[in-house]
């Protein structure tokens, strides 16, 4: 993955903000990672400004990322290496229907090619800014999360979205995923299946896996981790 932000914010839209927990939480922190024809990790965290607390009002988000990635320009293969941090004010909104959060704020990565590719803009080191939204309609038995990410400077995007159901009385979810990405040099679409628990007193993990396609080759499978925990 070229971007860090598709699963660092959507790790908060499954194991972030839930009305349902009685005490004042103030933020999450997450851990995971990516492996398919590419690799990638991450790990940050947000959290509730004063006076606000998880779920309610202003937070702050903070990140990091590295990665490797491949695509295909002018009949080549290019392989590209990663690393990347972005910080952003996020507001959050939540009740008995589920959560959502929006926010902004600038994106820094730095990328090398090979063989280069001078038709890449984001070679070398760039500043963007991140616009971007995640949230989950939460039901009974039914969630559907979602999670959209724009580079105003770049003209990155990346979206995706869950549906799980919850097995049981327990924590237990599992449902169906499915997201594209992409920037002006590529574009890449994946769909598969996630399961999530808690494992522990507000720790969740959540795996996934499935299938991704994008130009220039045929389907490849990806497996995905992620553990978050709030505080």
């Amino acid at each position: 993955m070229k971007n860090m932000t598709l699963l660092t914010s959507f790790i908060i839209a499954i194991c972030g903000t839930n009305s349902a927990f009685a005490e004042p939480l103030r933020g999450v922190a997450y851990v995971g990672g990516t492996i398919s024809e590419s690799q990638s990790g991450y790990a940050g965290g947000v959290m509730s400004l004063p006076g606000a607390s998880l779920g309610h009002g202003l937070a702050i988000r903070a990140g990091t990322a590295a990665g490797r990635y491949k695509y295909e320009a002018n009949g080549q293969q290019i392989i590209g290496k990663y690393v990347g941090a972005d910080a952003a004010l996020v507001y959050q909104f939540s009740g008995d229907w589920g959560w959502a959060n929006v926010s902004a704020g600038p994106h820094f990565s730095d990328t090398s090619l090979s063989p280069n590719d001078p038709g890449n803009d984001l070679r070398g080191s760039n500043w963007d800014l991140g616009l971007q939204s995640d949230g989950a309609l939460d039901g009974p038995k039914w969630r559907l999360g979602w999670y959209g990410s724009y580079g105003a400077f770049d003209d990155t995007y990346q979206a995706k979205l869950q549906l799980g159901h919850r097995i049981g009385r327990d924590d237990l979810r599992m449902g169906i995923e499915a997201g594209l990405q992409g920037d002006p040099s590529y574009k890449k679409g994946f769909a598969g299946m996630f399961a999530s628990k808690a494992i522990a007193h507000n720790v969740s993990l959540q795996i996934s896996g499935g299938a991704s396609e994008q130009a220039g080759r045929g389907p490849r499978a990806y497996g995905s981790i992620a553990l978050s925990t709030l505080f």
